[in-house]
């Protein structure tokens, strides 16, 4: 066990807590978000959910050096939209739908900003392809296999919009606490060796 390490993983959840819902506080997490009009993705209201969704998802990085992606119904709002980085940049997904997904399952550590500091041992689908509104109403396709951690954070975030938490989705047994600094790095390199 490494005491300094789970002390600052509660200091960064304590820090970070008002951001975003978290599991007991909000019946809206475990809800599914209401579908966005088509008509409306350009107007004022949809605009404004998208900002917040990226100042909250840019202020919770800077304050823990996390956070991969966010979805609206994790700052109170039920409507179908959720934001991920890619490098630098912020995608927006409106109304995203799974069309199609890897048979193969890869068990990976998962955290989520809303059952901080919580990791689920979650076995997803390897990939999956993605059709999604972006934030100028235009149709696009997330078609990606080979960026492993895009394509969960994608599912991930999806799953919110669909009323479930990732801690939700495994047995008790397979929850553990934020509280090894490697665990991430050696499922990467778990990762890395089952390609080669």
């Amino acid at each position: 066990m490494n005491s300094k390490y789970k002390k600052k993983t509660f200091e960064d959840a304590a820090l970070v807590s008002h951001l975003t819902y978290q599991i007991g506080e909000s019946n809206l997490l475990r809800k599914k978000s209401q579908p966005v009009d088509v008509t409306k993705i350009d107007s004022p209201e949809i605009k404004k959910v998208i900002s917040k969704l990226k100042k909250t998802l840019r202020e919770y990085k800077r304050l823990t050096g996390k956070g991969k992606g966010i979805a609206a119904v994790q700052i109170g709002i039920p409507s179908n939209i959720a934001i991920f980085f890619i490098g630098k940049k912020i995608e927006t997904i409106i109304n995203p739908e799974i069309i199609e997904k890897s048979q193969r399952l890869i068990e990976y550590p998962e955290i989520c900003m809303s059952a901080n500091p919580i990791i689920a041992m979650l076995k997803r689908p390897a990939w999956i392809k993605v059709k999604y509104l972006n934030e100028a109403g235009e149709e696009k396709i997330w078609d990606n296999e080979k960026d492993f951690i895009i394509n969960r954070v994608l599912q991930h975030e999806i799953d919110h919009t669909n009323g479930i938490i990732n801690i939700d989705l495994v047995p008790s047994d397979k929850l553990i606490l934020d509280s090894d600094p490697k665990l991430f790095i050696k499922y990467r390199k778990k990762l890395k060796d089952a390609k080669n």
